[in-house]
């Protein structure tokens, strides 16, 4: 790889990591724990600890569920997308 795709590269992932910056900005201001953020696949990946605002965005539409396990009593995570970044949270089923 060249030194100019190199520097393409690295500046693609900046501007991942800047969009993160932004959104987890906004997830403070609203009392959410950022416990991580990822730069995957040309998109940031924030990992949040579950909070009453993910009940509001379940029951407005605006984020989802997905399970990781085939049955619906396994864990599962909770996904929206916040200005081109995924945003998600981890839950346990019962």
């Amino acid at each position: 790889m060249s030194i100019q795709q190199e520097i393409l590269k690295n500046q693609s992932v900046i501007l991942v990591l800047l969009q993160a910056e932004t959104v987890v900005q906004q997830l403070s201001e609203r009392g959410i724990s950022v416990l991580s953020v990822v730069a995957r696949c040309g998109r940031a990946c924030i990992h949040i600890a579950r909070h009453s605002y993910c009940d509001e965005l379940i029951s407005s539409g605006k984020a989802s569920y997905q399970y990781l396990s085939k049955s619906l009593s396994g864990a599962r995570q909770g996904v929206f997308n916040e200005s081109g970044c995924r945003v998600y949270w981890s839950e346990s089923v019962h």
